[in-house]
């Protein structure tokens, strides 16, 4: 059954939150087509995502690819849960201050006359204004353009770098479901580039529950280049039974899935311990520390693949 739904093109200038979107000049702009939604089935659940101000979007424009193009913001898809700490006086726990002072001028800079700089080898300084780094030139700035798909797990995961979810605006739920679907049926994921807050990242689009979530990607020359040549001349090569135990303690000790919700914090539990402690000024208990190494290679691979047969066996493998 065909469902109408909107092409929408980007034309310049930028847009008002989604939640206030109309088609106007300056835009965007949108024509009425009809197309056939495989991906009605799940748009129910899309709904909870279009909810005009349900999530917060920290940049807003259009998902391209071909043809199609589909206005979305871009909310953060995690959030720091570690315990934060700020500088203070050792002896009287009083906040530290810090200032900022011109080092030509020997005064304090009030945030209005704040600019960027960038340092030349020669010790000068390019200054930049806020306008003009929001003013460059870059395509990604409003367009979430797809390039290319490729199989999921073709992106190697070192070049993951920070996820967001792609939230669609009510008018684009039908173009929206019909890429998640896409995506999901054939097995791939999208590749393209988003501009945000004035750097240009690569960015990788994959399905995400009833939406769809974008992953930034490092470039190329942002990851090292690994030195792992002297392995090859220096590490002993397993003997036949080590190699065994060692490849039947890692099938003892997987999963068919992967649930996070098994493991813990532990560094965030023993801050807040140390934390309630000393608000009640006492002292906590240093556990002493668990030695399991042992010279026998072959020896420790028996030990674990007996440990972990018994914890699965009992049903109490632990993940931590």
């Amino acid at each position: 059954m065909g469902t109408g739904h909107r092409r929408c093109q980007w034309t310049g200038g930028r847009p008002a939150a989604w939640s206030s979107f109309r088609p106007q000049a300056g835009g965007i702009q949108c024509r009425r087509t009809v197309s056939g939604v495989k991906g009605r089935r799940a748009l129910g659940g899309l709904a909870g995502w279009a909810q005009a101000g349900a999530v917060r979007t920290l940049w807003n424009g259009v998902i391209s690819f071909g043809l199609v193009a589909i206005p979305v913001g871009l909310a953060a898809a995690t959030e720091s849960r570690s315990v934060s700490f700020r500088q203070v006086h050792r002896t009287d726990g009083a906040r530290v201050r810090h200032e900022r002072v011109c080092t030509a001028e020997d005064r304090r800079v009030p945030w209005e006359e704040i600019a960027k700089g960038y340092e030349l080898p020669d010790g000068r300084m390019v200054v930049m204004s806020e306008d003009e780094l929001a003013e460059l030139p870059l395509p990604s700035a409003h367009t979430i353009e797809v390039a290319e798909f490729v199989p999921t797990g073709a992106v190697d995961p070192i070049l993951f770098d920070r996820s967001y979810f792609l939230q669609p605006h009510q008018v684009a739920l039908g173009a929206y479901g019909l890429l998640r679907d896409a995506m999901t049926e054939t097995g791939h994921v999208g590749l393209g580039r988003v501009a945000i807050r004035t750097r240009e990242r690569l960015s990788l689009l994959r399905p995400y529950g009833p939406g769809i979530s974008l992953v930034t990607l490092l470039w190329p020359d942002e990851v090292r280049e690994p030195d792992f040549g002297w392995l090859t001349d220096q590490a002993p090569q397993p003997r036949e039974q080590e190699q065994r135990m060692a490849e039947q303690l890692v099938l003892s000790l997987s999963s068919a899935t992967f649930d996070p919700i098994g493991y813990r914090d532990h560094s965030r539990e023993a801050l807040q311990t140390l934390i309630d402690a000393k608000l009640a000024h006492r002292q906590i208990a240093v556990p002493e520390p668990r030695s399991q190494e042992t010279a026998d290679l072959e020896e420790a691979l028996r030990v674990s693949l007996d440990q972990a047969r018994q914890a699965r066996s009992a049903g109490q493998r632990e993940t931590g």
